[in-house]
């Protein structure tokens, strides 16, 4: 018997979540008052405003408007890039989500949600380098150990269906949910070709070694 709906735990905990507001929070805050030191600079190149005692501004010496309103623009790009990629991180975080209903498989990311039979689809385990940030500078570093994934292609559509099996902590999920991947998997024995069938089972039995093997969950 197949298991009720599971909420598998890929998505971030609220502690995650409660950060990202706040680090989103903190920029939107560092872009305001960037914007307001900029406006304020920029105050000085309208017209008579050196008139009433003030210096005029060095963007624009000639007073003819084209370097303030270029330096505008600028901003203006630049900080839709910021507020774009901030509203991405936040909304990417609270997204993502991973479901397993029945032999459904069900994800959910910033760009919508994709689904994939599990009994059905063509199945298979892939897997990535794993990278942290660097503490000692610039960019990630390698941590030596590869992120596995469960992929899953519909047989007519061809639409590829990608579920990260490890959590937002980098750690595998529990071995619950990746048991009851595997008995998804399983129950579609006897409706698959040859070929997938025998991939199939690889793959439900790579699942249950990641649940139940100590070994193989440090990895």
């Amino acid at each position: 018997m197949l298991n009720p709906p599971i909420r598998l735990s890929v998505n971030a905990s609220t502690g995650q979540k409660v950060t990202v507001s706040v680090i989103g929070l903190i920029f939107l805050g560092v872009l305001g008052g960037i914007a307001g030191v900029a406006a304020l600079a920029l105050r000085t190149t309208e017209p008579g405003f050196a008139a009433d005692g003030f210096t005029g501004s060095p963007f624009d010496p000639d007073g003819s408007g084209f370097p303030s309103t270029a330096i505008k623009g600028l901003f203006l790009v630049a900080a839709a890039l910021i507020v774009g990629c901030l509203v991405t991180m936040v909304l990417g975080t609270y997204r993502r989500q991973a479901i397993l209903n029945g032999t459904v498989l069900e994800v959910r990311d910033l760009l919508g949600t994709r689904r994939a039979d599990l009994a059905k689809s063509r199945v298979w385990i892939d897997s990535e380098p794993e990278y942290v940030r660097n503490p000692h500078g610039e960019g990630n570093i390698p941590t030596g150990r590869r992120v596995p994934h469960l992929m899953a292609e519909d047989p007519l559509s061809g639409r590829k269906v990608r579920l990260r099996l490890h959590s937002m902590a980098r750690t595998l999920l529990p071995p619950h949910e990746l048991n009851a991947l595997a008995e998804a998997v399983e129950s579609g024995s006897g409706s698959r070709p040859d070929a997938d069938a025998s991939q199939a089972a690889r793959t439900a039995t790579m699942l249950r070694r990641l649940a139940d093997d100590p070994i193989a969950r440090l990895l």
